[in-house]
């Protein structure tokens, strides 16, 4: 076989490998985008790894703000189950900003993070939001890490350097020159440089992996944001622009980033991408370019954090687009910054119920919940602070309208025993309740809206009220608005010149329980407790010894 011969053979099998790959990534797009036009406008059914999930939150803690949700107020309300039916990112950017919305109410209409012409856009033009999450898709993730872990690496940057991998990339060439003069020679010298090369790559790349990873991702987001700026989004257009200018300032940093980038879809079956691989192990090529490239970042995290922070609105936007279009019903909230505190909703939804019972409520005051068990109060008081944080969060709520204040939003609801701190429930239950206290004492134009489930439940009868009596006054006055639950009848006397009451009630009918999850004026007058455990066979004896006992204490105020 000639030189020609085989020369015509190569290049035809390259020809062949890139026409496969081409054919291969067409096929891949035009599933993807039938995926992200059919699933646009439902919830997700992302699934996120539990690791990922843990470094979920880098970007909101690198962003800290005022009035921030705390941790507590996060979990009491499910937060996580929300996140996820909320997150259809296509991007570790977009999934760290989506958490960081979430956690940052805007305190004002100037610290809203998404204006009603940029959350309309995903549904009023399809083709540039398709393009766009074509786009956001292929800058992908980084993995189980944030970013900013490995942007941290940056600071202990200790790569090998760059000559060691300039012989690695000669030796090749020196051993198929030795060839020309003898075939068996060169060939022995080839796989033996091949074999160190091979060996040396793997031990270098697994050394300076974090930044070879950082590297890359960084380069990729450039690559999107330049196919951004080609984009018609008139929504973004202030910060489309700005892109402009970030990318030219890495306009160095990007010269010869082929030589890391041309296997980003490693693993992908595109049999170009092995050829690929298999070039970089041989000759060092990805390993010299980002040797070179470490020091180019050094100084300029500002500006690749507004890139991070740019893309990811971009990517978050379009996954909060989808989840409205998800909600049975949703309104944009009418919110105030001045006024009386008032929280105002109809027909208010729990977001995570699948065939939820709408509530509407109009109150003036703070509001005192009544009624028995799995009657409807927690679910009512996640849903109205769900309200509250979705509003200022995501421009949109689980209701038909809403009127109120901007908030400081605060709960104390699912609490448990701290074992490995060594407290008791009601130790864990007054510290969350204090926090409260302590942020309504706080100097600020932005009034604390407050969500309490059954109050002081981790102590004794007589202290529980005189105790939850006083709270409650506290939580009434002043620069707060409170939401509160409790079992405790006695509260809707006690506080009835400060809150509003309403309450939840069931039915027993033909011996089974009947809730109807409305919500209805005034405190709960009925008494189905003893009732519930005739209903659910308890002995007939027991039930109605209960029935004395508590019919003896009405009258007498005593339990003898």
């Amino acid at each position: 076989m000639d030189q020609l011969t085989i020369i015509a053979f190569v290049a035809a099998l390259l020809i062949a490998l890139l026409y496969a790959g081409i054919r291969d990534g067409k096929k891949r797009a035009a599933k993807l985008k039938k995926t992200l036009t059919e699933s646009y406008g439902k919830a997700s059914d992302k699934v996120m790894a539990p690791e990922r999930y843990e470094q979920v939150s880098l970007y909101y803690k690198r962003h800290k703000k005022d009035f921030q949700i705390d941790d507590i107020t996060w979990n009491d309300l499910d937060m996580d189950t929300i996140y996820h039916t909320m997150d259809s990112t296509r991007s570790s950017a977009g999934e760290e900003y989506l958490y960081y919305v979430l956690r940052t109410p805007a305190s004002g209409p100037d610290q809203i993070h998404f204006t009603r012409d940029q959350l309309s856009f995903p549904d009023q033009d399809e083709k540039t939001r398709l393009k766009l999450q074509l786009l956001l898709n292929e800058l992908g993730h980084t993995g189980r890490f944030s970013i900013y872990q490995y942007l941290d690496f940056f600071e202990e940057v200790n790569a090998a350097p760059v000559w060691v991998h300039l012989v690695s990339l000669v030796l090749p060439f020196l051993a198929l020159a030795v060839m020309y003069f003898h075939v068996q020679l060169g060939l022995v010298l080839l796989l033996a440089v091949l074999t160190y090369n091979i060996i040396s790559y793997y031990k270098e790349k697994a050394r300076i992996e974090p930044y070879l990873v950082t590297v890359k991702y960084l380069l990729r987001m450039m690559r999107t944001a330049a196919d951004v700026q080609a984009l018609p989004c008139p929504a973004f257009k202030e910060e489309i622009r700005e892109l402009t200018d970030i990318l030219q300032a890495f306009s160095s940093f990007r010269k010869g980033e082929g030589l890391l980038s041309m296997s980003d879809n490693t693993g992908s079956g595109n049999p170009l991408d092995l050829v690929m691989d298999y070039l970089k192990m041989a000759t060092h090529l990805d390993l010299i370019k980002l040797t070179g490239m470490l020091g180019e970042v050094t100084g300029k995290a500002d500006k690749i954090d507004r890139m991070i922070t740019i893309l990811g609105r971009l990517d978050a936007c379009i996954s909060i687009a989808s989840y409205r279009r998800s909600l049975p019903v949703w309104a944009e909230p009418a919110l105030s910054e001045e006024g009386p505190l008032v929280f105002e909703a109809e027909d208010l939804c729990h977001p995570l119920l699948g065939d939820p019972v709408p509530n509407s409520i109009r109150a003036g005051r703070p509001v005192l919940l009544t009624g028995s068990n799995a009657s409807g109060k927690s679910t009512f008081l996640k849903a109205a602070a769900l309200c509250a944080l979705l509003g200022q969060t995501i421009s949109t709520v689980p209701a038909r309208s809403c009127r109120t204040r901007y908030w400081r939003i605060y709960s104390s609801m699912a609490l448990r025993d701290n074992l490995q701190g060594g407290e008791s429930y009601f130790i864990v239950e007054i510290r969350s309740l204090k926090r409260i206290l302590d942020a309504a004492a706080q100097d600020s134009s932005v009034p604390v809206l407050c969500f309490i489930d059954e109050v002081l439940r981790g102590t004794n009868t007589v202290e529980r009220i005189a105790a939850s009596a006083e709270i409650l006054e506290s939580l009434s006055a002043g620069n707060i608005f409170s939401f509160a639950a409790t079992h405790d009848i006695e509260l809707t006397e006690l506080l009835k010149d400060k809150y509003d009451n309403y309450h939840f009630r069931e039915e027993i009918v033909n011996k089974e329980v009947v809730f109807s999850y409305q919500l209805l004026p005034g405190p709960s007058d009925t008494r189905n407790a003893i009732r519930l455990l005739e209903s659910i066979g308890y002995d007939r004896e027991i039930v109605e010894s209960a029935n004395r006992r508590a019919q003896t204490f009405l009258e007498s105020g005593s339990w003898r």
